[in-house]
């Protein structure tokens, strides 16, 4: 009788009992296989289970990270039918072609791809990732945007002529809605959802125009397209975004919806015009994406009870701060997405949406037709709402709306841009809150931020240098760790892609609203004073929420240094230059800046 994978990996000391029990409770809801869980889970390393599975399967495994693949061999089957199958040609040996596959048993998969090669198939097991690996690399954006720009080249070279950055008639438009250049765009936007980018930059520059997707917060070089394609490849986009495309002197901005890989994507696009040509960006919004719960985004254990508490208040205002980016939206529609029911009535206004949910009731910005956040806010408050989520306070009209709605009874979520949790208060006086406004309405701020997961793949641990050990101890007690502490470093596998991490979590600061704090709202609406109080009443701070998951080996010290810093958390009141003050000094020197204007 052939052995379970699970008392497998029990038996060899990769897995304990409870973890295989946890593992297969996951797959009971999931319906993956064990193999998937377990390395999803990351209770085994992708290469221990294969291992597992091969002496299981009495398979050979092949490594496709390493393995050399025949091109040859590779094209024998459509890449249609190597992602039905999670089967990849390999080589040919004499009459027999090897292939690796996810599920060599599969004997439907095993003969469809002899029928459609002749050959007889030799079964390789492969893991999904490496598998999409291999995929990629052959059949990826690199590969398959290097075919549509020999196409173009070729079909511009038959043609007589090569588009150049001066040309931008009738006939280059015609050339833009033809195949090669129609390919190079479908490949730029699919190899961005392949990725799992949220941004697509291109950028031109003196002899050609680079293109870069935001994967985890961090831009990543993809491919280039060569000077005398970006015309047209710059045309394409702005026909797919009905944007004017004669006009390359002014920015403009659009929307681009589309179908990709069964995912109904979303696009904001915006072109700047620069010293080489228009530079696009095109923010990326999947429609079909499952919507996180609280518990997916990265809370500790300590920091979601608060939150929650915080959400469900019957009244009042709830605002998450941070820069574009930090994830507001997404943790504001997870909250939303918890405390919505068929007794409530939640409606939302939102530029754009990003996660449509069946519970609430969700209202999409359009400036053009005048629908702002604003004019939405006062038309939400005649709809008899019980819970209202504005986008983003912006404005002291949408800031006045959002605090009547909360005066009378209203439970309010928004956001604002500001540095952490306690900024809000100064910013919300700055846009003609009075503080005794924001005691009535403010009910909780939370500041967030995301950090790059690292990969447990490969990542290293090590001992905490004097320096690092003092950063941390500035935000945590060591003394209550049993032993000294390790923590880990971005190494960079093939399975991050050489990055060195995966995913990414948030960090956050929970500032609630106390009685103490109301009375020196009153009286000081000064960040630093506010923070101090909010900290002695057990407010942990960004970079105290991020020295933990450092702790627990969940991100590295370089990447919480990236997003958050000790000395910017502990700067103290001394030093620090009033508001007021900057305000007086810029009015002075405003009559020299205009006598200098006058003087160009």
């Amino acid at each position: 009788m052939q052995k379970k994978l699970g008392d497998m990996l029990v038996d060899e000391g990769v897995l304990s009992l409870d973890k295989l029990q946890d593992a297969l409770e996951e797959q009971k809801d999931s319906g993956k296989r064990l193999g998937e869980v377990i390395i999803e889970m990351q209770l085994a390393v992708e290469e221990e289970v294969m291992d597992a599975l091969a002496k299981q399967l009495g398979i050979e495994k092949i490594d496709l990270y390493e393995a050399q693949i025949d091109l040859d061999a590779a094209k024998l089957i459509s890449p249609d039918m190597i992602q039905r199958h999670q089967a990849f040609p390999i080589k040919i040996e004499g009459s027999n072609l090897l292939v690796a596959m996810v599920d060599p048993l599969n004997l439907l998969a095993i003969d469809d791809i002899r029928l459609s090669t002749g050959f007889e198939v030799s079964p390789r097991i492969a893991s999904p990732h490496a598998l999409k690996f291999a995929f990629d690399k052959l059949f990826g954006v690199s590969h398959e945007a290097e075919k549509s720009l020999e196409l173009f080249k070729q079909d511009q070279i038959n043609k007589g002529f090569i588009i150049d950055d001066t040309i931008l008639d009738k006939q280059t438009l015609s050339e833009v809605e033809q195949a090669p250049i129609v390919k190079l765009v479908e490949t730029i936007l699919n190899g961005a959802v392949d990725y799992k980018a949220s941004d697509i930059h291109l950028e031109p520059k003196e002899d050609k125009m680079e293109v870069r997707y935001r994967v985890d917060g961090m831009l990543q070089r993809i491919l280039t397209v060569p000077r005398n394609a970006i015309p047209a490849v710059t045309a394409r986009l702005k026909i797919l975004a009905r944007l004017d495309t004669s006009e390359r002197r002014m920015p403009q901005d659009g929307r681009i919806s589309v179908k990709i890989r069964e995912n109904e994507i979303d696009i904001r696009f915006s072109t700047l015009p620069t010293v080489f040509g228009e530079k696009i960006v095109m923010r990326l919004l999947n429609k079909s994406s499952a919507l996180l719960t609280l518990q997916d985004l990265g809370f500790d254990e300590d920091e979601l009870p608060v939150f929650e508490e915080m959400v469900e208040q019957p009244h009042g205002i709830i605002l998450v701060t941070g820069p574009t980016g930090s994830g507001k939206s997404t943790t504001l529609v997870a909250a939303l997405d918890k405390i919505a029911n068929e007794t409530n009535n939640v409606v939302t206004m939102e530029d754009p949406v990003e996660y449509l949910l069946p519970k609430i009731n969700q209202v999409h910005v359009n400036r053009k037709v005048g629908l702002t956040f604003a004019s939405g806010l006062r038309t939400i408050m005649r709809q008899d709402p019980d819970i209202i989520m504005v986008g983003e306070i912006r404005d002291p009209e949408t800031a006045d709306l959002a605090v009547q709605a909360a005066l009378t009874g209203h439970l309010v979520f928004s956001t604002l841009h500001t540095n952490d949790a306690p900024g809000a208060i100064p910013r919300l006086v700055n846009m003609e809150v009075p503080p005794y406004l924001i005691n009535a309405t403010v009910s909780g701020i939370m500041a967030q931020r995301l950090t790059r997961k690292l990969c447990p793949q490969c990542k290293k641990s090590y001992e905490p240098s004097e320096e690092e050990l003092e950063i941390i101890s500035s935000a945590y007690d060591l003394s209550t760790l049993d032993k000294a502490p390790i923590i880990y470093k971005a190494r960079g596998c093939k399975f991050c892609n050489h990055v060195g991490y995966r995913g990414r979590a948030g960090i956050f600061e929970i500032f609630r609203m106390s009685n103490k704090l109301r009375e020196l709202i009153v009286r000081e609406t000064g960040i630093h004073a506010i923070k101090n109080l909010a900290r002695q009443e057990g407010m942990q701070t960004l970079f105290e929420s991020g020295i933990k998951k450092v702790l627990k080996g969940e991100t590295s010290m370089e990447e919480l240094l990236r997003v958050a810093r000790p000395d910017y958390e502990q700067a103290g009141e001394e030093g620090f230059e009033p508001t007021t003050d900057r305000a007086g000094k810029l009015r002075e020197a405003a009559p020299k800046l205009a006598e200098v204007e006058t003087n160009i």
